[in-house]
């Protein structure tokens, strides 16, 4: 067999690789520039062969009329090679770079040693820049030397793709999600004033560049960077009238990813996702989010008083959807939040409400008990005798509540009230705890009620 022909075979096995089950664009960008090469090899007259010099670098297989055109190709493609992961770069002092950040076990030791250390040199060998993140590094070259893909060679003779690029320079998922929206957004900044919008690159294109980026940015747990990402990727949707579902989306990724570091970011994305969910019409949606809101009021960003509002917008919208049973849990939670800001009046009449709706309730009646007790207990903490008038409508409302454990503490607390007897209204609430212990809110309010009985002690046990 000829030595073309044998040539020729090589170069299509390695087309015949590169588009296995790929067509179209793929097939054009893999396979045919090696096709073409192929068939050249085919058609070359063997009556005028010549003496070649072939590259026999890792199967590179070029030839060459003459040796200047060799070491050219040798220069550029093999001379400043790693000998460990096979990349290519344009000049010795990128390769030391290279083995000394990605190969060397001084560096990554002194990496996990001093994180915030500065380790990683410009990619100019006569700039002084030294950086703390090989992204912040990459930046900087980008932006104060113009370097840009220079710094790994690239085989012209290959049209590669941008990903495949990064893949090629070993970027890892940080630095391709950085690169995403950094180049993103400097390209539409730059110019969605001076070209319409369908102009530029259109929504369908870089829009879920954005998306892409903040979720390679969770994967990386940057949660800000990746908040800020879906962000962009919302005001996107909303500047071209895209769907309000996926605008809603888009800051809802931003409020899961922000929650995890700043709450108040949190609350703004969720806040414009609540205002999208209502004026779509979607009050289940909106409540839902209202309800996260108040969470995090509750929790992650003490304000009891805007916890409380949410929860009740949040009530308000499930009950106007005729889901009773979330509307409850939510005033439920107004409630408590009520008495421990001490707002008795607004709490009594959120549990009486709750209450009387569940003893006329088939199913329900029997859990009318607990919020007629949570009730007179904030009577308790505001007036005897309104607690003593609030009791027997209460049992004649549900007259089983009469029999409860709940309904016999009311009494005897009213009683050791009226006669100041602390010991007496100590012994009582333990006798009750014995069988149904008392959570944090119950005891907090059970001793305000110890101190109206004449005791300064915070103690009930």
């Amino acid at each position: 067999m000829a030595e073309n022909e044998i040539k020729a075979r090589k170069k299509l096995e390695e087309a015949e690789k590169k588009t296995k089950g790929a067509s179209g664009f793929l097939s054009n960008l893999f396979g045919g520039s090696k096709n073409d090469e192929a068939a050249d090899l085919f058609v070359q007259d063997e009556a005028s062969k010549l003496d070649e010099l072939c590259c026999m670098e890792d199967g590179c297989f070029a030839c060459f009329d003459d040796i200047a055109s060799y070491e050219n190709h040798y220069e550029e493609f093999h001379r400043h090679k790693c000998s460990i992961c096979g990349r290519v770069f344009v000049n010795s002092y990128c390769h030391h770079l290279h083995l000394e950040e990605s190969h060397s076990a001084i560096f990554k030791l002194l990496r996990q040693r001093f994180p915030m250390k500065p380790l990683y040199k410009c990619f100019e060998e006569s700039c002084p820049e030294i950086f703390v993140l090989d992204v912040e590094r990459d930046r900087h070259v980008l932006e104060v030397h113009n370097i840009r893909e220079s710094v790994v060679v690239d085989v012209k003779r290959k049209k590669v793709k941008r990903q495949q690029i990064c893949n090629q320079r070993g970027l890892n998922d940080i630095e391709i999600a950085y690169q995403k929206v950094g180049a993103r957004e400097k390209i539409i900044n730059g110019k969605k004033k001076l070209i319409p919008r369908s102009i530029i690159f259109g929504c369908d294109e870089h829009e879920p560049m954005f998306e892409n980026a903040g979720n390679l940015f969770k994967i990386a747990k940057l949660w800000k960077e990746a908040g800020d990402a879906f962000i962009r990727s919302a005001e996107i949707h909303a500047a071209s009238g895209d769907r309000k579902h996926d605008i809603a989306s888009g800051y809802a990724e931003a409020a899961n990813c922000y929650r995890k570091i700043n709450a108040e970011l949190a609350v703004d994305c969720l806040m414009k996702t609540a205002e999208i969910y209502t004026d779509m019409g979607r009050f289940t949606m909106a409540a839902k989010n209202h309800c996260v809101i108040a969470e995090l009021y509750e929790k992650d960003n003490p304000d009891l008083n805007q916890s409380m509002l949410h929860y009740q917008k949040a009530a308000d919208y499930y009950k106007g959807e005729e889901n009773r049973s979330s509307a409850t849990k939510c005033l439920i939670k107004v409630a408590q939040i009520a008495a421990e800001l001490e707002q008795y009046r607004k709490a009594i009449q959120v549990f009486e409400e709750i209450a009387i709706w569940e003893a006329d309730h088939p199913t329900l009646k029997y859990g009318a008990k607990t919020h007629f007790f949570q009730a007179l207990l904030c009577y308790l903490c505001v007036d005897v005798l309104d607690a003593q008038h609030a009791l027997k409508r209460y049992e004649e409302i549900s007259p089983s509540f009469s029999d409860t454990r709940e309904c016999k503490l009311i009494r005897d607390l009213i009683l050791c009230l009226e006669e100041q007897n602390q010991d007496q209204l100590t012994d009582a609430v333990k006798a009750y705890d014995k069988i149904t212990r008392l959570d944090q809110w119950h005891t907090t309010l059970l001793v305000k009620i110890k101190r109206l009985c004449g005791g300064g002690e915070d103690d009930l046990k």
